[in-house]
């Protein structure tokens, strides 16, 4: 299990079933940029699954560029043994990303993300435990290790593989993405919610050695329908994707492709607020008799998004393991995004 609680950036700081889902798909809607947008940029992993490349869901076109800024943090405590297989996985990881959207043109978008990640012993260790202790809800044992620690630790049966109980930080696997609205009639200020083909690459720019990235090229590609409305309030759209995983000396015992999608719905609430909930769920990355390895993620988020005018826009959301200890158990993000006001052409 694992709790996320947003936190400053500081050098201390860190299914194929479940993919095809039931969402609201009455009737096409326009979405203006990424503000009718259902679903977040996150991506809620735990430590050993987030050095691959699975990526967030792809945005929306953008009228010119757009800017994000975002913040995820994590309390993270799952782990366990199975045949010759110990896991362990105990402490907060931050991860801070610069976001970059550019059109290329009326139907065309390009997309750099680069993540800051820092894992860390934290500070939220006994509040989690007094809040398990307080409802009465399962703990997994939190209270019988000491608070506050640093332990990634994995082996198998050839040894250990890794072993992380110091601070480590730096530049997480950058990724590079271009996408395409199909059947796209877009003009040069178009805002229309077409459905999406994406493609994308993970780069080698993270260290392996301390749970940054993977070491190796990961490639993905995806699709996203065309945003759905009800009433001009309720938006609803669904994504699926495969990703081909490098093979990763580091990482031994990992598969070499994932099948991933999500899920997003919104209600506008009015002009400036809208609430979003959105059901992310990817397919195993490792081969392993490890439940918090072998199971496919699934992971929930809840949030809301505020348009603060034209060029500036507010994301908080939480979200949790739907499937126990597949992902972090709670995972607060903070998002800032701004677009500079439309140049003529």
């Amino acid at each position: 299990m694992s709790l996320d609680c947003a936190t400053s950036w500081s050098e201390r700081s860190k299914l194929p079933a479940a993919l095809f889902l039931l969402g609201c798909t009455c009737g096409s809607a326009l979405a203006e940029q990424t503000d009718d947008a259902v679903f977040f940029q996150h991506n809620s992993q735990h430590v050993f699954n987030s050095v691959f490349g699975l990526p967030a869901p792809a945005s929306r076109v953008v009228q010119n560029i757009e800017w994000q800024f975002s913040l995820e943090h994590s309390n993270q405590f799952a782990g366990g043994s199975a045949q010759d297989e110990t896991l362990e996985i105990d402490g907060e990881s931050s991860l801070f990303n610069i976001r970059h959207k550019q059109r290329l043109s009326e139907c065309w978008q390009a997309e750099v993300n680069v993540p800051l990640i820092a894992h860390d012993g934290g500070i939220f260790d006994r509040a989690i435990d007094d809040f398990h202790q307080f409802f009465g809800t399962p703990d997994a044992n939190r209270d019988a290790t000491d608070f506050d620690r640093l332990t990634f630790q994995y082996s198998d049966a050839n040894g250990e593989t890794h072993n992380i109980d110091t601070p480590q930080s730096g530049i997480g696997d950058v990724q590079l993405t271009v996408q395409r609205a199909l059947g796209c009639f877009a003009t040069a200020d178009s805002t229309e919610a077409e459905s999406i083909a994406r493609l994308g690459i993970k780069l080698p720019t993270g260290d392996p050695d301390e749970l940054r990235g993977s070491g190796e090229v990961d490639l993905f590609a995806d699709w996203q329908s065309g945003i759905r409305t009800l009433r001009n309030r309720w938006y609803g759209a669904v994504s699926i994707g495969a990703l081909y995983l490098g093979e990763a000396e580091d990482f031994p015992d990992q598969k070499r492709a994932a099948v991933y999608g999500s899920l997003g719905t919104q209600f506008v609430i009015n002009y400036q607020w809208r609430l979003i909930a959105q059901l992310d769920a990817h397919s195993a990355f490792y081969n392993s008799a490890l439940r918090e390895l072998r199971d496919p993620a699934i992971n929930l988020a809840v949030g809301f998004r505020y348009l603060a005018g034209k060029s500036y826009s507010l994301e908080l959301s939480i979200s949790e393991d739907i499937a126990v200890d597949t992902t972090p158990d709670i995972v607060a993000r903070l998002a800032l995004s701004y677009r500079p006001s439309l140049v003529s052409r």
